[in-house]
């Protein structure tokens, strides 16, 4: 019989919340996502879709609040934090929407649908100037080498589906205690790992670059007053000239990259002056090419842009990128190009303007693409890179806001997946941290701390060949938001054939 929420029900879909949540930083138990939702099932399994809906919906916002309450604490303008704590409760409500949605889908066409339907809810999740694709629960696994291969083959939402599948076979395993689930729950967890063990012991001899990457640790408070710009760029400078005699001591050559972070000094490097000949200077003195982040002003547009400029050795400044993807509410206040007077809302960075190239840096030998903040958490941009001709990735950012809490170990995890989907390296440069190096596979080959000053570098390897998901994209997520809605229609008007042959039935 179908019932309505109880106290037991309750319980258990909080349990459920909690132990996604853990499986994600600051606690980080990865191994929790492969069961975390089991609780959850075994809550809803005899209630009424209304109640299974709002069950859903409970579920998604205790998940996003256990695991994203570190938000509160990002530093915004005074003015806007009190709209920020009610978008907040808002983003949390937007998150259990989608739980409940597909919980509702789910109680119509089959538990076996569910990961299909959570997939592709976390893929719609992402799409859109307030796509918000974080905690995808693929991303709990991103420690997990050996997991994350399968990536390779269909992205991070086909992750997520596996993740949920193994939680659906697991549940059907306790509750009917039949060998065939059993059964098919062992091969659904040994072929993607069979496939990362493969994928991980592949000899392919790849050439190899040597990159370095600085982290200068500066308070993002005091980063644009002017005694601090000085201190930044003598961190940047001396890093830089360090990180490139360690490395030349330790392999006998030069790097062939440094990186800086996301907005490394704040003023524009295409305007010339003492910033921009300190920076040419330090280049030319190393011999190595630096990849700096930096404002680009545009004052014929009356723009300015979140970009990134390339000086290599002999000509300067070369290439240029302006950020495609900005951050709702911190660069530029959504759709704002379409409704000028959102642009009235004060932002704690600044009204941005978008980009509209996929810019290739071509260095001598390779070519590279940037991703600037949390560009590197929409798998879509990093695919379209890699699909233009990067041959491996950089990641420049500015996680100091988000705190020493678990923010910008959640966005490094993140970037880590990219790796993966397309059979490239990257390269992280955080202002303060997490920088890392990472290789295709997705392991990290070196990474710095939080709020620390450091410098990284190592051989990153350019892989040859692209993956299954570069070629074919969200085919999984893509696929489950057109069918789920067919079959759900489907059945509904079986349903109703079914009840209207019976009531002819009973009149005759």
């Amino acid at each position: 019989m179908e019932q309505e929420i109880n106290k037991k029900n309750l319980i258990f879909i909080i349990l459920a919340a909690i132990m996604s949540a853990l499986a994600f930083h600051p606690i980080g138990l990865h191994f929790l996502a492969w069961f975390s939702v089991v609780p959850f099932m075994f809550a809803i399994e005899n209630l009424k879709p209304s109640a299974a809906f709002k069950s859903g919906i409970i579920f998604g916002f205790f998940f996003a609040l256990f695991s994203v309450f570190w938000i509160v604490f990002v530093e915004t303008p005074s003015g806007i934090k009190i709209l920020m704590v009610f978008g907040l409760l808002l983003m949390f409500l937007y998150f259990g929407i989608y739980y409940g949605i597909a919980t509702l889908f789910a109680r119509h066409t089959g538990w076996y649908s569910l990961p299909f339907i959570l997939s592709g809810m976390e893929f719609i999740r992402g799409i859109g100037e307030i796509g918000f694709p974080w905690l995808s629960f693929g991303y709990s696994q991103a420690r997990y080498p050996l997991i994350i291969q399968q990536a390779s083959i269909y992205g991070i939402y086909g992750l997520s589906a596996w993740l949920f599948l193994v939680n659906v076979l697991l549940y059907k395993v306790l509750k009917c205690r039949k060998i065939k689930e059993l059964i098919i729950l062992m091969i659904i967890i040994l072929l993607p790992i069979s496939y990362g063990i493969f994928k991980l012991r592949d000899s392919s001899s790849s050439p190899y670059l040597g990159i370095g990457v600085i982290q200068p640790n500066i308070d993002p408070n005091l980063k644009f007053t002017r005694g601090m710009r000085e201190e930044t760029f003598r961190r940047l400078i001396e890093f830089s000239s360090q990180c490139a005699k360690q490395y030349y001591r330790d392999n006998n050559r030069r790097l062939d990259l440094i990186v800086w972070p996301e907005t490394a000094i704040p003023v524009n490097l295409k305007t010339p002056g003492r910033y921009q000949d300190r920076v040419i200077e330090l280049v030319e003195q190393i011999q190595v090419p630096v990849l700096s982040g930096s404002p680009l002003i545009e004052k014929q547009e009356r723009a300015i842009y979140n970009g990134a400029i390339l000086i290599i050795p002999g000509p300067g400044l070369v290439q240029e990128y302006r950020k495609l993807h900005l951050v709702p509410f911190g660069e530029h206040i959504p759709y704002e190009q379409r409704f000028p007077f959102l642009r009235n809302i004060d932002v704690s960075g600044g009204h941005y303007s978008p980009g509209t190239e996929y810019t290739i840096f071509q260095l001598d030998r390779y070519s590279f693409s940037c991703l600037i903040c949390f560009e590197s958490i929409f798998p879509e941009i990093s695919r379209a890179y890699v699909r233009k001709g990067a041959d491996f990735l950089v990641n420049i950012t500015n996680d100091g806001w988000f705190g020493k809490i678990s923010g910008s170990q959640q966005h490094n995890d993140m970037a880590i997946l990219r790796t993966v989907e397309n059979n490239v390296s990257l390269a992280r440069s955080a202002n303060t941290g997490i920088s890392m190096l990472v290789d295709n596979k997705g392991r990290i080959l070196t990474e710095s701390g939080v709020f620390e000053e450091a410098y990284l570098s190592k051989d990153i390897p350019i892989a040859n060949g692209s993956t299954m998901y570069n070629r074919v994209g969200d085919i999984i997520p893509l696929l489950s938001v057109l069918l789920i809605p067919i079959i759900c229609l489907f059945k509904r008007m079986r349903y109703r054939n079914f009840w209207k042959t019976k009531n002819i039935g009973r009149r005759h």
